[in-house]
């Protein structure tokens, strides 16, 4: 199973700006056409991470020098090109390690966009704190834990934002237990962010009607779907990158103002639900332990997707109904 994506001109550069936070803290800073190149290099990077991904590569890309992209890129990521590439690997890494545990360290550090073994154990030792197979063979537990209350995922910020928001608390909600199921293949536009705020995936939909009903790409039956790039077990959330989408027709040749992303068709786990980030990510993180595995399969893709019930532009994020879906293979 493969995921596609394309990119597209961004017109929409200065609203999706606004939700990258570093870009948003330092907004006075930072110029716009310093902005479209930077937001440019860190689309090209999530296309090609396993890539040449070099300074001068990437300057290329953004149309600079390599002295001034550099400059420009660290005043508005607050991380190095290199630093940036080198923790989006290292994470990646992390993720293939604990879900396929049958995959060779070497062939995970080559995937990943490591020059060699040796490059990669060095650098995960140091991010990390231990090597490659000890990480591999640490308990789950020692990680997170799905259902329980000490070491569950909490998201930074959102405990202070319930309270100063009483009426969005809510308990996570489910129609039906998971399942595993087929998924018809499906196309996007999207508009990238990073999961920075309880409201930021709202702000992300409100951006994409901004730019969809103009190009008449909004129908009555349109799907919208989130896409999470980043897990937040290995990601601090304020940097794990999602994408806002809608679902556009084969035959639409209108994409400019968005990423296209394209979802092959195949089995899911799906869970139907509803509630806020945490919630969303625990069951996520529990149905892969303590469902997919049980039923004889294992994930196929680092990455996850909600299919929501109603737009959320209009609406808060943990009131929708959606479809929580991972792509999945038989075991072996």
């Amino acid at each position: 199973m493969r995921f596609h994506f394309h990119f597209a001109p961004l017109p929409l550069l200065k609203n999706i700006a606004r939700n990258i936070r570093h870009m948003h803290e330092h907004d006075h800073h930072i110029q716009p056409d310093h902005k479209k190149g930077v937001l440019k290099v860190l689309h090209y990077i999530n296309q090609h991470l396993p890539d040449d991904l070099s300074l001068e590569v990437l300057a290329e890309v953004a149309n600079y020098s390599p002295y001034h992209f550099q400059r420009i890129f660290q005043e508005a990521i607050r991380e190095t090109p290199k630093q940036y590439v080198i923790r989006l690997r290292l994470e990646k890494a992390a993720h293939y390690l604990k879900i396929f545990p049958e995959m060779p360290v070497a062939e995970i550090a080559f995937n990943c966009g490591f020059s060699s073994p040796a490059t990669f154990s060095r650098a995960f030792k140091s991010h990390y704190q231990v090597n490659a197979e000890t990480f591999r063979t640490m308990p789950n537990s020692d990680l997170y834990s799905p259902d329980g209350e000490e070491n569950k995922i909490e998201i930074p910020g959102l405990i202070e934002w319930v309270k100063q928001n009483p009426e969005r608390q809510n308990q996570p909600e489910f129609s039906s237990g998971p399942t595993i199921k087929w998924v018809p293949g499906r196309k996007f536009a999207c508009i990238p962010i990073v999961l920075n705020h309880p409201e930021c995936i709202s702000l992300a939909f409100r951006n994409l009607m901004k730019w969809a009903i103009p190009n008449e790409l909004h129908r009555k039956e349109s799907h919208f779907i989130g896409i999470w790039l980043d897990a937040p077990v290995f990601t601090s959330l304020e940097k794990c990158r999602y994408l806002a989408g809608i679902e556009i027709d084969a035959e639409t040749m209108n994409y400019k103002g968005a990423e296209l992303f394209s979802m092959d068709a195949g089995k899911y786990a799906s869970l139907r639900m509803k509630g806020d980030l945490e919630a969303t990510w625990n069951k996520i993180v529990s149905m892969n332990h303590n469902f997919i595995e049980s039923m004889g399969f294992s994930l196929s893709e680092l990455i996850g997707f909600e299919i929501f019930e109603e737009c959320p532009a209009y609406k808060p994020y943990e009131s929708i109904m959606k479809d929580v879906l991972l792509p999945v293979r038989p075991k072996g």
